[in-house]
């Protein structure tokens, strides 16, 4: 596909739809791990799920911080026709995700008992997190690779087969969650293996492209060159999006020690399960973010600024369209939604999650902007901008779970991250603006629409 001269709708949807697809698929499978463990193992698995994942998260963030970092680069260099450099960059992502995959793969298996108790984790759900983390922690590498390749692999031109390895990679997690969950009754010791199962898989579909002949940056070791400056481009461009994986990590980890403090095991179950949901909306963004990055970079590298004005509006209407829909029907009935998760008869756990989701997704569509807006910056190189978003979304966070339930209790827990995300919105569009004014209204020239 040629983007210089492709419309700017047909090109989105070319990159955006198998992204998109991608991660649904991803996000439908974490889903599923969900109802597995809420309706075979109960609320202590869910709980369990809850108190274990900021781990796991830490990964994420690191694989998303190369991939993105990475892939922006790749295209970049793509899109300024400097094609031996794309390539440099894309080996040294490559060599990145080994480096750091096994050394905090081990770090963080030996600091997870004590993350657990930290977080007030006892009984039932301490044993089953401590389980789950002892898989999670030695599949590492494969964790990393398992968001960071995908990202690759889309930006070295094949959008769809990311789309394929993903997909592959989902619906084997599912069908082993059956096996491990379901029948053998493996507990989370079973998520977490069939879990690295189908992230293997896609794992080696990706590596399989990257190092073929068919990819089109080919890998060689003529095209490498060892560059401090690649190393220290990537993780800089990355780091935005590594910080809102730690965000995630940081809110959950905050988000269940005030709802032991305030409430009981029960809380911390209901918050998982309005926590998949988000998990769910949130990809979807990310995978409209991450369709929009490389031709955003590639617009900016070849200087098509309209094209690039044009792609954000496109992504930005789809992904607040989409939030606002889902948050509408949440409310309408969010029983409709909780029941997946949780057993026959366990009225206790569904009261308690129908409330708690209420409050707690009610702003959710702005997670969708403020991903959206940080990738956009990202994608012009501002990662210092797109940091500096990630950042404000912690720290803005804080005050509002410490303040808020020393006056309202658990309705201040829950409606904590909604509130802060609406301030935070404000001073991100003030940002947007006026990062919108500087591409001018000049037309791209040299462009066939």
């Amino acid at each position: 596909m040629n983007l210089q001269r492709t419309s700017v709708g047909k090109a989105f949807w070319h990159y955006t739809l198998p992204s998109i697809a991608a991660l649904m698929v991803s996000g439908t499978y974490q889903i599923v791990d969900g109802i597995f463990v809420g309706h075979f193992i109960g609320a202590d698995g869910l709980a369990a799920i809850s108190l274990a994942w900021p781990f796991v998260g830490v990964l994420l963030a690191f694989g998303m911080m190369i991939g993105m970092g990475a892939g922006a680069h790749t295209s970049l260099k793509m899109g300024a026709g400097e094609t031996s450099s794309a390539i440099n960059y894309l080996i040294h992502g490559l060599l990145l995700l080994v480096a750091v995959g096994l050394p905090l793969g081990i770090a963080l298996h030996f600091l997870s008992p004590m993350f657990l108790h930290f977080q007030g984790a006892t009984d039932g759900a301490y044993l089953q997190g401590a389980d789950y983390l002892y898989w999670m922690m030695a599949g590492a590498p494969i964790v990393l690779g398992s968001i960071a390749l995908p990202l690759l692999v889309r930006n070295a031109g094949a959008p769809r087969l990311a789309t394929l390895a993903m997909g592959i990679g989902a619906i084997s997690n599912i069908a082993l969650d059956a096996l491990f969950i379901g029948y053998f009754r493996f507990g989370l010791q079973g998520a977490a293996i069939a879990t690295l199962l189908g992230e293997l898989i896609s794992v080696a579909i990706c590596l399989n492209y990257l190092l073929s002949r068919r990819s089109q940056l080919p890998i060689s070791k003529q095209a490498f060159h060892w560059q401090s400056k690649a190393v220290f481009d990537i993780l800089k461009t990355g780091l935005s999006s590594m910080l809102m994986y730690l965000y995630i990590s940081f809110s959950i980890v905050l988000h269940n020690m005030l709802l032991l403090k305030h409430g009981q095991a029960i809380h911390v179950a209901a918050y998982s399960i309005a926590g998949y949901l988000l998990t769910f909306y949130y990809l979807m963004a990310e995978g409209t973010a991450g369709g929009m990055q490389p031709l955003t970079s590639f617009y900016y590298g070849a200087n098509l600024k309209q094209r690039v004005k044009a792609t954000f509006k496109i992504a930005s209407a789809f992904t607040l369209g989409s939030g606002i829909f889902l948050v509408l029907a949440i409310q309408w009935s969010p029983s409709f939604f909780a029941q997946f998760f949780i057993a026959q008869g366990d009225e206790a756990l569904l009261s308690t999650t129908t409330w708690a989701m209420r409050l707690f997704l009610c702003a959710m569509f702005l997670d969708g902007f403020l991903i959206l807006t940080a990738t956009w910056f990202q994608s012009l190189g501002l990662g210092n901008k797109a940091t500096f978003i990630t950042m404000s979304n912690m720290m803005i966070q804080i005050p509002f779970l410490l303040v808020l339930p020393h006056f309202f209790g658990l309705n201040g827990v829950w409606l904590a991250v909604p509130l802060s995300n609406i301030c935070l919105s404000l001073l991100v569009g003030f940002m947007l603006y006026r990062q919108w004014k500087k591409l001018g209204h000049q037309p791209d020239s040299l462009v066939i629409p």
